[in-house]
């Protein structure tokens, strides 16, 4: 029987050491989310732009990197730390 060694893309500790901002611009500038931004605005329309879908989206992800347990947590860093 042969074994087939595992491949590893990256490892954890190489994502482990960098900083949360770098962490935040990894996955800003790796994910695939233009269709769906565009969809987004698209069905949007011509209603108010309070809060535009990207700025929404990327506080959304940036919630996710920095480990946030609730969208109100993640509101109150936001504030505090724009």
């Amino acid at each position: 029987m042969a074994i087939i060694p595992q491949i590893k893309l990256f490892e954890w500790t190489e994502i482990q050491t960098i900083g949360d901002l770098v962490r935040l611009r990894l996955v800003l500038d790796y994910m695939p989310d233009e269709e769906l931004m565009r969809t987004l605005e698209r069905n949007r329309g011509k209603g108010r732009n309070d809060y535009p879908v990207r700025a929404i989206w990327n506080s959304i992800l940036a919630g996710i990197v920095f480990q946030h347990e609730s969208v109100e947590k993640l509101r109150r860093e936001l504030a505090r730390n724009g």
